[in-house]
């Protein structure tokens, strides 16, 4: 009996799932039909589809099949049969419009659409269905009479803005696009964000840069309007920030924090985003703002931290900075650490302090105290000490203390486990390696290390790895290796004289010919951090010239385009080397970047990302 049941079960569940297969089946061969445009069998499976679920969607695939067989009678007697059937469902009323659009019987086609409008009611989801169909046909003014109707019936629980907006997106109208956006904000400010996201996929994608400029042009004139609708200064100041004009950004949101008596924190945000963004003055006239709202304000510390980070970022980024700017520096960090304390909120100065005297001022010993006290205070994190030890082990090999420098990389490496900062630590161990002439376990090192989690580490992992077995493969005896290995530790020293000469030994030696594209990339590399960028173009472009064939042509277009998209901001050159990159070296690995890249200097696409310096 027991068997008999389970039997009886089975049998009885095939049964209902069968269909189902079957149909799924029938519905995946009517759209293979379809696509390969054998409309008279896609159509009989779509109506059989059709019959059996009644679904318009299977209904209008059936009318476009036969419309795509020049069956247009049929097609209307089809239509017309379940208009008599479903009166109430507007949308084959649509359908038949359509129809009638294709065989020129234009004025039955506006008959039916304006019938279709008087017989819309007051319910949402009929509304949006009948304005959907009509932009799927590409009845775009039908379906802006659509939503007007609609906001009329059903008055104030629905008033349309969003789908207007986008209507007239799709049309490019987007003069009357901003319009119901203002609109939608004048009756409900949360919804900001979300009009701001459909702004930037519509407006800032678009190749037309006029309509940056039409929606500044609205705000404007809409604060001017309604000073006291505040939520379009700050949609202006949202559209100043897209644009990184951090400055315009700056006065209308100074102007709103004096106005509402605010806490200075829009100003503290901004100023961060313009020191991200490298607009240093900006930057400081922001935090400025902020100081000078006292020490009792809320964002009075962070923004004086900020304040003197932004001093020092403007002098090491300044082409022409000397020696006296950051002895000033060096005051200025001081007093203020001697003034408000040395503690985990002030961490990001005593760290910056650190490296001006050990890297600039050759003030090592001072330097090491600062950190020191770091490490042995219990006020500061544990990742603030890993960080202040690398700088620390990075001072200790500048002095050329290697195995102090050794034991601190490798404390970082253990108690940070298996994070960023422990994969920093590994990394600086491969490189003091290199530096001191063990090759292969510098090798072995960057090998694990491809795998890191972060990018910049892999990369610059993958780029020493390889560096070193190429050498190795050339030059058994280590010489050419000994001289970069030796011109790379005298750049991280800082003696940049020192590296050039170990590089120009190599290049004049002929034995070497293999390794001169190299010599020359690391020597433009020197002059580009130091600022002296004609010298670095003119010998980027040698390589490109006479050594076009090699791995490094690519990385010198790649740097050619930097110095002049970053550095000289010189747009036309900048897009010459990115497009010889993905066009000449289409296989590397700066392709897709400069790709990427070349489109937004031309106006495609919207660069997402902050402009910056590249500094090698």
């Amino acid at each position: 009996m027991k068997s008999l049941i389970i039997l009886t079960i089975c049998v009885i569940t095939f049964q209902n799932i069968y269909p189902q297969i079957n149909d799924n089946e029938t519905q995946e061969l009517a759209f293979e039909y379809f696509r390969n445009k054998e409309y008279a069998k896609a159509s009989n499976l779509f109506l059989e589809l059709y019959n059996k679920k009644q679904s318009f969607y299977f209904f209008s695939y059936y009318i476009h099949c036969l419309i795509q067989d020049g069956l247009f009678e049929e097609a209307e007697k089809a239509i017309k049969k379940e208009i008599k059937k479903n009166n109430n469902d507007l949308s084959f009323k649509i359908l038949l419009a359509y129809v009638y659009k294709l065989t020129n019987r234009t004025e039955e086609a506006q008959k039916l659409q304006n019938d279709v409008l008087k017989s819309l009611g007051p319910d949402l989801s009929q509304i949006f269905q009948v304005a959907n169909m009509f932009i799927a046909y590409q009845e775009y003014s039908m379906a802006e009479a659509t939503y007007l109707k609609g906001r009329k019936l059903v008055k104030n629980n629905y008033t349309f803005h969003l789908e207007l907006a986008n209507l007239y997106q799709i049309q490019k109208l987007f003069d009357k696009m901003i319009d119901e956006y203002f609109a939608l904000l004048k009756e409900n400010p949360l919804m900001i964000q979300t009009v701001q996201n459909r702004l930037q996929q519509s407006v800032y994608n678009s190749e037309d840069k006029s309509l940056i400029q039409l929606l500044q042009q609205k705000l404007i004139a809409q604060i001017q309007n309604e000073p006291d609708a505040v939520i379009f200064s700050e949609f202006l100041i949202w559209l100043y920030l897209q644009q990184n004009m951090f400055l315009q950004a700056l006065n209308y949101a100074v102007s709103l924090d004096k106005r509402f008596k605010e806490d200075g924190s829009r100003i503290y945000s901004i100023g961060q985003m313009a020191l991200s963004a490298k607009d240093y003055q900006t930057a400081l006239k922001a935090f400025k703002y902020v100081i000078d709202k006292g020490s009792q304000s809320s964002w009075y510390f962070e923004a004086k931290s900020d304040y003197l980070l932004t001093l020092y970022y403007q002098v090491i980024d300044d082409k022409f900075y000397n020696k006296n700017k950051l002895i000033e520096l060096e005051t200025e960090f001081s007093n203020y650490l001697n003034q408000v304390g040395l503690n985990k909120y002030t961490f990001s100065i005593a760290r910056i302090l650190a490296q001006i005297k050990a890297f600039y001022l050759n003030k090592s010993d001072e330097a090491i105290e600062i950190l020191n006290q770091i490490i042995k205070s219990n006020d500061f994190s544990q990742q603030q000490k890993n960080e202040v030890k690398l700088l620390l082990g990075d001072i200790m090999l500048m002095n050329d203390e290697i195995w102090e420098a050794t034991l601190l990389y490798t404390q970082v490496e253990k108690g940070s486990f298996d994070d960023p900062l422990s994969h920093e630590a590994k990394y600086k161990k491969a490189l003091l390696a290199y530096y001191t002439g063990d090759y292969l376990w510098a090798k072995a090192q960057t090998d694990i290390l491809k795998a890191s989690t972060s990018k910049l580490i892999a990369n610059d992992a993958f780029n020493l790895s390889q560096f070193i077995s190429d050498n190795i493969q050339i030059d058994t005896t280590y010489k050419s290796l000994r001289l970069f290995a030796n011109s790379d530790f005298y750049v991280f020293k800082m003696q940049d004289s020192i590296a050039i000469l170990f590089l120009d030994t190599l290049l004049m030696n002929p034995n070497f010919y293999e390794l001169h594209d190299y010599a020359l990339l690391k020597k433009a590399d020197i002059y580009t951090r130091i600022k002296k960028l004609n010298k670095a173009i003119e010998i980027y472009d040698t390589i490109l010239v006479h050594f076009d064939k090699k791995i490094t042509a690519p990385q010198a277009a790649y740097k050619m385009a930097n110095i002049y998209q970053y550095n000289l901001k010189n747009k036309d050159m900048a897009m010459k080397y990115l497009e010889l990159l993905f066009n000449k070296y289409p296989e590397s690995f700066y392709s897709n970047e400069a790709r990427k890249r070349y489109r937004i200097l031309r106006g495609d696409i919207i660069d997402e990302t902050n402009n910056f310096e590249i500094n090698f």
